[in-house]
């Protein structure tokens, strides 16, 4: 999933035509629907049919193997199963997923045959619990979020799509954090957390040092939409958000990119990136 998500990024697929109008929907009205797998059609009946199993399963996991409470927003059927997209409940907060198996003759669930993408799960917790370390930065930075959509004609993901099918660690409508790059430190507060879920933040505090981490390894995806559809992005509009960007000031440190797209998601891969999208990478605030 996560090479699918960057090869939208990197390559785009903007279409026209009745292939736009069946594959396309306004980013204001998208929800997740119409989200799907590679084969995973009769998986995806099947799922549905069993959201409730799964969700049992699936909760019972997550408290299991890593200590954290979730709630199950969808399935995806996918070739051996369905791909479950999950919310965290409190702090850390973050989005993810797990893989559970399905018998495709029976059409039964099999409890016991769920699965994770290797260290997707502990990303998601590293970055929830990075929100909580630097709250006070990732405030700032949501002050600017809300503040590029008062002042300009863009807009974010709605809520309902985060959660149905985003599972970018700690999301918001806005941006999204990936710190897996920071490896010895995504590994010692993983642990940390999954030795004592309810760890206190001033302890996490205590522990972090903000200023030594590598920057570059943190990224910052900051993705917007123009509000309306018959508006394409500009160079201009990118500019000036990119300028405002660069004039915060205590903000996370990490390597950001600022990307700017036109009014339409794809809704089979959740994807805003299309060939008019814009933007800016690299922006490295130490």
């Amino acid at each position: 999933m996560n090479q699918e998500r960057n090869d939208n990024e990197t390559n785009g697929d903007y279409t026209t035509g009745d292939a736009f109008d069946d594959r396309y929907v306004s980013v204001n009205d998208y929800t997740g629907e119409g989200y799907d797998l590679v084969n995973g059609e009769k998986m995806d009946v099947i799922a549905n049919a069993k959201f409730a199993e799964i969700q049992e399963a699936m909760k019972a996991f997550f408290l299991e193997e890593y200590k954290t409470e979730v709630i199950v927003h969808n399935v995806v059927g996918n070739v051996d199963g369905a791909t479950v997209f999950v919310e965290s409940v409190g702090e850390p907060h973050f989005h993810t997923y797990a893989m559970i198996g399905i018998d495709r003759q029976e059409e039964k669930i099999i409890p016991d045959s769920i699965w994770t993408q290797e260290s997707q799960v502990e990303q998601g917790i590293f970055s929830g619990l990075l929100a909580m370390i630097m709250d006070e930065e990732f405030a700032t930075l949501d002050a600017f979020t809300q503040q590029i959509v008062e002042n300009y004609p863009v807009v974010g993901l709605r809520q309902e799509a985060i959660n149905n099918v985003k599972a970018t660690a700690y999301t918001t409508p806005y941006y999204f954090v990936q710190p897996m790059a920071l490896r010895e430190e995504r590994i010692k507060f993983t642990n940390l957390y999954l030795e004592n879920p309810n760890i206190s933040v001033e302890e996490l505090k205590s522990m972090f040092d903000k200023d030594a981490y590598n920057a570059n390894y943190l990224t910052i995806s900051i993705q917007v939409y123009m509000d309306e559809e018959d508006n394409p992005p500009t160079e201009a509009l990118l500019d000036d958000i990119v300028q405002e960007f660069k004039a915060l000031e205590g903000i996370p440190r990490a390597n950001y990119s600022i990307w700017l797209h036109d009014n339409y998601v794809n809704k089979l891969s959740a994807s805003g990136s299309q060939d008019n999208s814009l933007k800016k990478r690299d922006i490295i605030i130490e």
